[in-house]
């Protein structure tokens, strides 16, 4: 099964920044579309948290550091997105070229996420710009701009969802 993803927004923690994931068989009619828009609450909080070292991923001024930050919470909402699908066959994904230069700690982040916690069987991630005809660009646009939540393509997310994923280990005492 293919599955391309893509975003609308330019940047994750800026108003209006939708994930979406779609897959459309060649000569069927199904196709899957799921997304999901972060509210502001959870952008906020997620920033508050991350600026106060409450995450593994450390903020200490570094835009690259910040960058590492927003993959790994593209990769989380991305992992919830194929789980509330439950799909047991391989997939293969085109990603869409939106964090440009950070396509091998996607890669990493994914194959841990999908396959290792999601028990799903992924190919190697191929990374392009997706056509605007495109199902999963399309749809990143339409979630983008619904205000109301009126598609019926949203998967819930909550913030103790994405934290699952960003929490420091506790450390073992001997």
């Amino acid at each position: 099964m293919k599955f391309e993803i893509d975003v609308s927004g330019s940047d994750l923690f800026k108003p209006k920044y939708a994930i979406c994931i779609a897959s459309k068989e060649e000569g069927k009619e199904n196709r899957i579309i799921k997304g999901f828009r972060i509210d502001e609450e959870i952008k906020q909080t997620l920033i508050k948290k991350w600026k106060e070292n409450k995450y593994r991923y450390h903020c200490d001024g570094l835009e690259k550091k910040r960058g590492l930050f927003k993959v790994r919470i593209y990769c989380i909402i991305i992992y919830y997105l194929f789980k509330s699908l439950n799909i047991k066959e391989k997939i293969s994904l085109t990603i869409c070229r939106d964090f440009s230069g950070r396509e091998s700690t996607i890669k990493q982040n994914l194959k841990f996420l999908l396959e290792e916690k999601g028990k799903m069987k992924i190919g190697v991630p191929l990374f392009q710009k997706l056509p605007s005809s495109s199902l999963a660009h399309w749809y990143a646009k339409l979630m983008a701009g619904d205000s109301e939540n009126r598609l019926n393509t949203y998967v819930n997310i909550k913030l103790e969802d994405i934290e699952k994923f960003l929490k420091k280990r506790k450390k073992l005492h001997q």
